[in-house]
């Protein structure tokens, strides 16, 4: 992609010299390519300005002349909690307001899902809507978003050099700054010491045992990993990143129906590797895609058959997404076969991501181990059993003594409180549980003087309650204030967290007013639920109009008392 001066006159005040580094991050891998790209600009002279789209008026645009947007994506093509009410207030304003402002966008995104780096291009079409200029057109990131940054990153500073006053008299004393030139590149992004996403640490499983009861529908499991000799720190919140491979007979059936012998060799990024190797370690197979399947749907019909891409061309975009979210590939080949050899398979698949789990342990109790809480994905949609890559090596591959790659991901925004008294309320479903049992054991170890409340949902109370003994020890121990649980299946009526937290919507409106801090982790449809449940409470305890109450919550979320980890 070629970098496109514009030929804007400048204007000749400070602040057209600045350049502003915004960004909407959920897992902080946004905020950490912000944060490398802003220290690299500063050497390089320019003035910089660094923050979350949570930490600025959204009307600030408006005397910004230059700006860098790194937007993640979450859920299903929405922008991350960071970025809501700068999203809402783009949607919301007139035209040509933005005339000033110069922009471009990184977008971060998961190309398994169907709306992949939706949030950037919302934000990029919104900023242009609003009268702002957008010096290139965004790039959008994978999984694998290293390279990819790093070329933005570069073309940026380029396009800085070229139309920007570097002012060097701005740095502190000492400051490098890079001489004209040379272009200082995004370096990998190291979470800690010596170990990254790309470098990740060799851990040792040390325990693997099923927490739920033999007749739960449910496959749930506690993982305890030794983190010994990494120098990995991390805090209550934080998730952990599992390389994870693809299942051997998964990869086997596959290429036994696309007739490829396993250890035909494919060039992988310039290594040499064998196709088995190749599928097994480092490509996609058990989410779809739409361009894995666009593509194969024009190979199907380059070879005279034409089945796949005349089904397609009869579905709406609900039954393409349908059709995606309920198939891997070994699926699609068994359908749809197509002759194709080793190195087209490889050409053809995205490479295979890493899953990421909310860390289910504090390091003040637990030293240098990291405890997970892993559901084993099932899918049985179209009458073939299949399990999620990660969740299935972790539950079911693997066994004490075994080596998993793991890599920190910290998450500054689920964090517990700064203030050690103010109080916390922790609602979760299923595996969502897991960064509250962190953050009991950090309250336990630390002497916090806080309230603190669970209320945690799951289909059945006798064969689901996750780690049930340690909350019951928890409440005895005067550590935990309140539980309330909604087990669904307990009853003819169903019954989720969100009816739980209308149930108490006085007394969660209190707790609100005391300055608690509330948390919600597990599922999007869930997370989705409980902000509508509690928009109610507050209405109702407040006695206040449901408009009203929304924007309590809006300023909630913008104090950091309503933190969400929803996946």
């Amino acid at each position: 992609m070629s970098v496109r001066a514009l030929d804007i006159p400048l204007a000749p005040s400070a602040v057209a010299d600045e350049i502003h580094l915004l960004y909407g991050s959920h897992t902080g891998n946004g905020e950490a390519v912000a944060e490398t790209l802003a220290d690299n600009a500063r050497q390089s002279g320019f003035r910089v300005s660094l923050r979350s789209l949570a930490d600025i008026r959204p009307a600030a645009l408006k005397k910004m002349r230059h700006a860098a947007f790194v937007m993640s994506t979450h859920g299903d093509g929405d922008p991350p909690d960071d970025a809501i009410d700068v999203f809402e207030w783009l949607e919301s304003g007139g035209s040509n307001d933005l005339k000033a402002l110069q922009f471009r966008v990184l977008a971060l995104g998961d190309s398994s899902y169907t709306e992949f780096c939706a949030a950037g291009r919302q934000l990029a079409n919104a900023l242009v809507k609003r009268g702002a200029t957008e010096v290139a057109p965004m790039v959008e990131c994978d999984v694998d978003f290293a390279d990819d940054a790093e070329r933005w990153s570069n073309e940026l500073l380029e396009w800085c050099r070229e139309n920007l006053t570097s002012n060097a008299a701005n740095e502190s004393p000492g400051t490098p700054v890079a001489a004209s030139g040379t272009s200082p590149t995004l370096q990998g992004i190291p979470i800690t010491p010596g170990w990254s996403r790309t470098r990740p640490f060799p851990a040792i499983v040390e325990r693997v045992q099923k927490i739920t009861g033999l007749e739960s529908e449910k496959d749930v499991y506690h993982l305890e990993l030794s983190l010994e000799g990494s120098g990995f720190q991390y805090l209550p919140g934080d998730s952990l990143g599992v390389w994870a491979d693809n299942d051997p007979e998964l990869v086997s059936r596959l290429l036994r129906k696309l007739e490829i012998e396993p250890s035909e060799l494919v060039d992988d990024d310039g290594r040499i590797r064998s196709i088995r190797d190749t599928l097994t370690r480092h490509r996609e197979i058990t989410r779809l895609n739409p361009n894995v399947l666009e593509a194969w749907a024009k190979r199907d019909q380059t070879r005279a058959r034409g089945k796949l891409a005349r089904q397609l061309a009869q579905y709406a975009d609900s039954q393409r997404k349908q059709f995606l979210e309920e198939r891997q590939l070994p699926d699609l080949a068994e359908a749809f076969p197509l002759k194709l050899d080793a190195q087209e398979l490889a050409d053809l698949l995205p490479a295979l991501g890493s899953r990421s789990y909310s860390i289910a342990s504090s390091m003040s109790m637990v030293d240098e181990e990291v405890h997970l809480t892993v559901a084993t994905l099932h899918s049985n949609a179209i009458g073939v059993a299949r399990r999620g890559v990660a969740s299935n090596h972790l539950n079911h591959r693997i066994q004490a003594g075994d080596e998993i790659r793991v890599f920190l991901e910290p998450n500054r925004r689920f964090r517990l409180p700064k203030d050690n008294g103010a109080p916390i309320i922790m609602i979760g479903a299923g595996t969502g549980i897991a960064p509250y049992r962190a953050f009991m054991q950090e309250i336990e170890e630390s002497n916090r003087q806080s309230e603190n409340w669970l209320i945690f949902g799951n289909p059945y109370r006798r064969t689901d309650f996750l780690y049930q003994r340690e909350w019951l020890k928890w409440r005895s121990k005067g550590l935990l204030n309140r539980i309330d649980a909604a087990f669904s299946r307990d009853q003819a009526e169903k019954r989720y967290v969100q009816h739980v937290v209308a149930d108490q919507g006085q007394e969660i409106s209190r707790w609100i007013e005391d300055g608690a801090h509330i948390y919600i982790c597990g599922g999007l449809a869930m997370g989705h639920a409980v902000e509508e449940a509690l928009i109610d409470a507050i209405a109702i305890g407040r006695n206040i109009d449901r408009d009203a109450a929304k924007q309590s919550i809006s300023n909630l979320r913008r104090e950091r008392r309503l933190l969400k980890d929803l996946y």
